[in-house]
């Protein structure tokens, strides 16, 4: 005679893996309720990133400092939003669905006004 081998998992074995999934799950999901929010404000960080480097190939092509209109017009940022200017020292950026990011002043050898 043949004894029946039992396979596979006890109850107690399955609640503890389930009780330690949902530990996790606790541990994890705060870290990510906020993904959108940072992200905004990455985008509006690198924008104003953009807006620097943008101001200084300007100089370097011309020589000369340019208007901040015309540096916001030739910057390109992707992932939705706009600049607002107020001159050299007080461009913001907005994201899409964001709050506006202030951007570093331009230096004046770089920007000739509004």
């Amino acid at each position: 005679m043949s004894k029946l081998v039992a396979r596979g998992f006890t109850l107690i074995e399955l609640v503890v893996v389930i009780v330690i999934l949902g530990i996790l799950a606790a541990v994890a999901i705060p870290q990510f309720t906020d993904l959108a929010g940072a992200a905004r404000t990455a985008v509006g960080e690198a924008s104003c990133g953009a807006l620097q480097s943008t101001a200084v190939l300007i100089y370097a092509s011309r020589g000369t400092g340019s208007p901040m209109s015309s540096i916001i017009s030739q910057t390109t940022v992707t992932g939705g939003g706009s600049f607002t200017n107020a001159g050299c020292a007080g461009t913001t950026f907005t994201p899409a669905n964001g709050t506006p990011i202030a951007c570093a002043t331009v230096p004046t050898a770089l920007c000739t006004g509004p």
